[in-house]
Formats: structure tokens, sequence, C-alpha cells
């Protein structure tokens, strides 16, 4: 009796390993999941297949427009490979609009991660890199602001992972971000 006990408890072990690991890095695509961190408020809404097709598309003009200093979002992809790891598949390109008088439009892009969401969030707190820092959290998920010398002083560039979705927050207050974050987490996956 004893013996089946063991048995029963290390399967049990084993079993409860296995849920673990796949349920942290193997999590399906979702066709469409990038809309999930989309807001009601948002009054633009575009989904592409990759981060190549929105480089090419008409949309990304006034996403450089943001940026507003001499790097373009295709520069900004180019100065920093590491950044593709975070665009593989699916991307959706979102615009809110003015909010309170004499602040600007904000504008998001969301890509699935999927599985790579951990890894990569272990990632970004490891790597050493002045011009981003943590700067808060928001219901478990970690937001990372990118400063620039070429972008403009007024223009705020967040980022955040979720579980499964890489969310960049390109407007003039860092706090923008959460809008999106708490979308995600009202219909999302946790």
């Amino acid at each position: 009796m004893e013996k089946l006990k063991k048995i029963i408890f290390y399967l049990g072990c084993v079993l409860f390993a296995f849920y673990v690991i796949h349920s942290a890095f193997f999590k399906s695509i979702i066709p469409g999941a990038t809309k999930l961190a989309v807001p009601a408020e948002a009054t633009f809404v575009h989904q592409m297949k990759n981060v190549d097709e929105l480089l090419k598309s008409p949309v990304c003009d006034p996403l450089n427009k943001k940026l507003e200093g001499e790097k373009t979002l295709a520069a900004l992809l180019e100065s920093e490979p590491w950044l593709r790891q975070f665009v593989p598949g699916e991307v959706t390109v979102v615009n809110m609009p003015l909010r309170y008088a004499g602040q600007s439009e904000t504008w998001a892009i969301i890509s699935w991660v999927g599985w790579r969401s951990p890894w990569l969030r272990w990632k970004l707190g490891a790597k050493q890199n002045k011009q981003f820092s943590l700067i808060a959290k928001h219901n478990d998920w970690p937001i990372w602001r990118y400063k620039s010398a070429t972008m403009g002083a007024d223009v705020s560039l967040t980022f955040s992972l979720t579980d499964t979705l890489f969310i960049v927050c390109i407007s003039d207050r860092p706090s923008d971000i959460v809008f999106f974050l708490n979308a995600y987490d009202r219909v999302g996956t946790r």
C-alpha cells in the first residue's frame, strides 16, 4: 500500500511538471488574438500578417510621424535587431483618439508572441540597455519605456509583455499603455 502511494505521488508530480511546462511554453497560435488588447474606444484597427507588411503599409506613416525624430519604425527595428523576436507573426495597429484637451492621439502595435512571452520577459529583465527601463507593473504585466535621443522629447514609447502578446504604445504619456493592458485583462486568456 505504501509503495502504491509513492507511485501515485511521483506520477502526480510528473504530470504536474508536464502541465506547468506545457502551459508556460506551448501556447498555440490563436488567429485574431492580437485584437484582444484593443480597447472599445479605438477608432482605427488594422490587422496585418507580419511586421514587414506593416513597414510597407501606409499605416506606418502616422506611426513614424508620431515617433517625431529621425528614427522611423523601420530604423528602430534595424538598430535594435533583438526587437524582431517580439513581432514574429500577426500584428494589429490601433489608434485611440484624443481623450483630453491638448493631448495627442495614442498609437499601439500589438503582436502575438505566444509561448515566447515568459522567455522574452526574462530576457528583457536581464538585458542591460540604457535606452529602456522597467517603469511599472500593471496587473503583473511589466511595463518598459524606451528612450532614444533621436525621438521627440514629448514622445513616449512604452511596451509590455502579457502571457501571449507584445504591446507597444506610442503616445505622449507613458501611462497610455494601461488602456491596452486593461482591455486585454477584461477579455484575455488570463
